[in-house]
């Protein structure tokens, strides 16, 4: 299963080093580029397994401009 994941629930688990859990219940992790800005300002580094994707459309997914919760 591939699930896509905002900033709340990574750095929960970043905060109390159980970010492991997440590969090891999901084939994949994606993170929107905004996300990814946002943990990093208060994570020094991200585990290897994120993947970050561009979100392509969205108007589409019902987003603003300033949001980077999904993608495609």
């Amino acid at each position: 299963m591939i699930v896509v994941s905002d900033t709340s629930p990574l750095t929960a688990l970043l905060t109390v080093g159980e970010a492991e859990l997440l590969p090891k219940l999901f084939h994949e992790v994606i993170i929107p580029e905004a996300v990814r800005a946002e943990l990093l300002r208060s994570h020094p580094s991200l585990p290897g397994w994120l993947r970050v994707a561009s979100v392509k459309d969205t108007a589409q997914a019902g987003l603003g401009a300033e949001c980077g919760d999904a993608v495609h």
